[in-house]
């Protein structure tokens, strides 16, 4: 009690507490709905599927995941410190990394439908699969108006939206199921979700914006955001190869797609409680960030808080997973599935590195030592290829959980060892285990 009472009155007697507060809120219940939904949707279309076709559809998806993270090319937090620092109009910087991100979704479909083709010739099934998902990072590009929302913390826009599609999605899953659809069409209602939650967005800015800058490109901004991004596209391509290539080399290195379904639905519940850590991160991204600006020890102080809460969560949660493993897949996909249940009690621990990291990231920006983030994520790529190539022969899916793990504490705490600008992170995660603010 002594320490959540600690931690709330460092939160609350912050002169941005209440924005930080209601804007968690928000987060927290897009992410608690979705959760709650998905979790029984998922399992609904994992059991009609089966392993097999579940881990089909799931390898599809981790193959497009890796070159969606290249889509993004790593304008989310610098398009939200652009805002936040208002040294470029608001319309340029959206209208701007708008176009970047359009077009950097069509060359990236093109190159993913041309490389599924090449390794997997003889899957038309899975040809149609990642033809169809890869459109969703076009979709995608109309997102920009999330770093919009971040930057000024109005979260409830994107959060009632992503609800309310949500569920519509959802429904039209559970639909499917009831009328016996393939999973072409459980492609299509993924690339669905994406275009409605786009153009929900698109028309909530036009709505809601305060600042009323036309909306212009800039080559100039072009230059300087690709300047500073080009570390962060690279490594949004590390983090998915680290979080993602497991089920990329389960599907190829495995004679059946089965051992993907298994470890897909083992992740999907070891990655439930995400929701929790990430609404907090995005919320103080941006006070973080303002910090740096006006006060060093504060900048300090509301980093390590938000290391600290983090931390704690991920064991708790870590915790609870651990011991209700089992029971939690038989209840949610079935005797079939059951095999998932030790791989969750690995993959667990896994996510706890990896939101370490992300409130990291938060400080490489906010310090310009952005070119670091490659470092880390590289070494943590390649970590986790050679211990899946070494591991899954041996121990499949169990093999992916472990090297997975592995990867993300060598990205979160031991490789930013290495460096002398960077110690000092590995320093403040040491110090959030130490369970005291």
């Amino acid at each position: 009690m002594n320490w959540y009472k600690k931690c709330k009155n460092k939160i609350v007697t912050t002169e941005t507490s209440s924005r930080i507060i209601k804007n968690s809120g928000w987060l927290v219940s897009d992410k608690v709905l979705t959760m709650a939904i998905g979790v029984f949707i998922t399992a609904i279309v994992a059991r009609y599927f089966g392993p097999e076709q579940y881990g089909q559809f799931n390898y599809a998806l981790a193959f497009v995941s890796l070159f969606t993270a290249i889509s993004t090319l790593g304008l989310e937090s610098l398009t939200v410190k652009s805002i936040v620092d208002k040294k470029v109009n608001e319309g340029v910087i959206l209208c701007t990394s708008l176009l970047l991100r359009v077009v950097g979704g069509i060359v990236l479909t093109i190159m993913a439908v041309i490389i599924i083709n090449f390794i997997e010739p003889g899957n038309s099934d899975l040809q149609i699969l990642v033809l169809i998902m890869s459109f969703t990072m076009i979709a995608k590009s109309f997102e920009v108006i999330e770093y919009w929302i971040q930057a000024s913390q109005k979260s409830k826009i994107s959060s009632l939206i992503r609800m309310s599609v949500y569920v519509v999605m959802s429904v039209l899953k559970v639909l499917l199921v009831v009328k016996g659809g393939n999973l072409v069409h459980f492609a299509l209602i993924y690339t669905l979700d994406a275009v409605i939650v786009s153009m929900a967005l698109i028309i909530a800015y036009f709505k809601f914006r305060e600042e009323r800058s036309a909306w212009k490109y800039s080559f100039s901004y072009t230059k300087d955001i690709l300047s500073q991004s080009w570390y962060l596209i690279l490594s949004g391509l590390m983090i998915t190869i680290y979080m993602r290539i497991d089920q990329v080399m389960l599907g190829s290195m495995m004679s059946s797609k089965l051992e993907v379904g298994i470890y897909s639905a083992a992740v999907r519940i070891a990655e439930m409680w995400y929701f929790i850590p990430i609404a907090i991160i995005t919320s103080f991204r941006p006070v973080i960030m303002k910090n740096r600006n006006i006060n060093d020890e504060k900048y300090l102080k509301s980093l390590q808080l938000l290391y600290t809460i983090i931390a704690w969560t991920g064991i708790g949660f870590g915790i609870v997973t651990l011991i209700l493993s089992k029971a939690l897949v038989s209840i949610l996909y079935g005797i079939d599935f059951l095999e998932a249940a030790s791989i969750l009690s690995i993959s667990v621990w896994a996510g706890t590195f990896a939101l370490l990291g992300s409130v990291r990231s938060i400080w490489l920006i906010s310090e310009g030592l952005q070119k670091y983030t490659l470092i880390f994520m590289g070494g943590g790529a390649i970590v986790n290829i050679i211990l899946n190539y070494l591991f899954i022969p041996y121990m499949g899916g169990k093999g992916a959980a472990v090297a997975t793990l592995i990867a993300q504490a060598m990205v979160a705490f031991f490789i930013p060892l290495l460096f002398k600008d960077t110690r000092i992170a590995s320093f403040m995660i040491l110090k959030a285990f130490k369970f005291k603010i």
